[in-house]
């Protein structure tokens, strides 16, 4: 989320992902909401150093919502994965499974 980013993370990360005045509207979440009802994969550690993993469930379980609000639930998938920020075997396996469904 924004907020998590602002307070907590901009240090980590790059200001990239920041569009001017988009936050006082939407937020990272509701930005991926748009694209409903096509396919979403998001994938997360729980240990990722790059965002906090309250605001990371936060935002899933905004994503899902609106996703089922469009009864599109099934188009949407939010994995956790143990560990730091990674793109593990594991995570791949899944996402090109994803990707093979999807595409």
């Amino acid at each position: 989320t924004w907020r998590d980013f602002l307070l907590n993370k901009c240090f980590t990360h790059t200001w990239m992902v920041y569009i001017p005045h988009l936050p006082r509207y939407m937020d990272y979440p509701d930005i991926l909401g748009m694209r409903v009802p096509l396919p979403t994969m998001v994938q997360a550690t729980d240990e990722d150093p790059l965002y906090s993993l309250d605001e990371v469930k936060a935002a899933a379980d905004r994503l899902r919502g609106v996703y089922a609000k469009a009864d599109s639930s099934e188009t949407f998938t939010f994995s956790l994965y143990p560990g730091p920020h990674k793109f593990d075997l594991p995570m791949q396996d899944e996402a090109f499974r994803w990707l093979e469904r999807w595409l």
